[in-house]
């Protein structure tokens, strides 16, 4: 598979936001903030919203630790356990805020995210961001915190499915 250019980043970006987007915008507020009805019952869609604006915020970390010419450790910045522990830290975290508050804070953080890879240079594209125990380009980095499996930058499509089930199921 090669490489997406940063083009390729800010479309699949882009159109995973808008499906998302037009799904959500298909269901009332307190369908929004019913639990147990997205990812197997374990989330509501605006646990969704508050999970996809957690890894574009991530990926705004991994930008600014490379300006930084850091090393970007997740576990230290974010939580242990991996994807799993950053999950449940976040889903903790953004439990508390209103729905009004996760959906304002995913549209801000997913504008400066379109906004900063638009920024990007070729030659920062393709620069080498050092992680814990690796040097990777930077495209790939941030394909990989945004992606799923197989499709770098399309993390809303792996959560997709999940939530036409739950828009089907209110509007059937």
């Amino acid at each position: 598979m090669a490489r997406p250019t940063r083009k390729d980043a800010l479309a699949t970006l882009e159109e995973g936001q808008a499906r998302l987007d037009d799904l959500l915008g298909r269901l009332s507020e307190q369908e929004l903030i019913r639990p147990a009805t997205i990812g197997g019952g374990e989330w509501s869609a605006k646990d969704l919203i508050g999970h996809i604006g957690f890894w574009e915020e991530v990926a705004l970390e991994v930008l600014d630790s490379w300006r930084r010419q850091e090393v970007l450790n997740l576990a230290e910045a974010f939580a242990p356990g991996g994807a799993d522990g950053m999950n449940a830290w976040n889903r903790d975290r953004k439990a508390r805020w209103s729905l009004q508050r996760v959906q304002r804070d995913g549209q801000k953080t997913h504008r400066a995210l379109m906004e900063q890879i638009g920024h990007l240079s070729d030659q920062d594209w393709l620069s080498v961001a050092a992680s814990a125990g690796r040097r990777t380009r930077l495209g790939t980095r941030l394909g990989s915190v945004l992606g799923a499996p197989r499709q770098p930058f399309g993390h809303a499509f792996a959560h997709i499915p999940d939530l036409e089930r739950y828009v089907a199921s209110v509007r059937a």
